[in-house]
């Protein structure tokens, strides 16, 4: 008689990570899939890589997932690996981006922005990342800032 012990532990990891999949695939329905649509793209431009420590994207939370990436052609957005099935690169062009806002929550501070979607209500993100502001500071703007971050071309050559 054939004993199919053996067989158990490697269907069970198949299962979990094909539950794993299709668990990470439904998530990036929510939010991520809309901005694919418009922002994808096939890999993230150079430039630094900053790590979102708290990043939410639309009403999805991740965790130390995000990984966000400044270049003057704009906002990169990828995921580490565990949540990549579902979830492509992002470029989001600075223009995209609407001003960002300020919240103090006890000792840390969270900004806010809307992703600009054509013809469709915009995508919040919030994040907490004082680094990112600061590698980002020529390309966006903070609430109640007048004339700087995403100004018109001529005032970008003046700086």
């Amino acid at each position: 008689m054939m004993s199919y012990w053996p067989l158990l532990i490697p269907t069970g990891i198949g299962f979990f990570i094909g539950f794993w999949c299709l668990i990470v695939k439904g998530i990036s329905q929510v939010a991520w899939s809309r901005l694919v649509a418009r922002f994808g793209v096939v890999s993230t431009p150079a430039g630094s890589q900053i790590t979102l420590p708290r990043a939410r994207l639309g009403v999805v939370s991740y965790q130390n997932a995000i990984r966000a990436g400044i270049a003057p052609d704009g906002l990169s957005l990828s995921v580490n690996s565990l949540f990549r099935v579902g979830h492509p690169p992002l470029l989001i062009p600075w223009s995209a981006l609407e001003p960002f806002q300020t919240e103090q929550s006890l000792w840390t501070t969270f900004y806010s922005t809307t992703i600009r979607l054509s013809g469709a209500a915009g995508i919040s993100l919030t994040f907490n990342s004082d680094d990112f502001i600061r590698a980002a500071r020529p390309w966006i703007r903070l609430q109640g800032e007048a004339n700087q971050g995403q100004g018109s071309e001529a005032d970008q050559a003046a700086r």
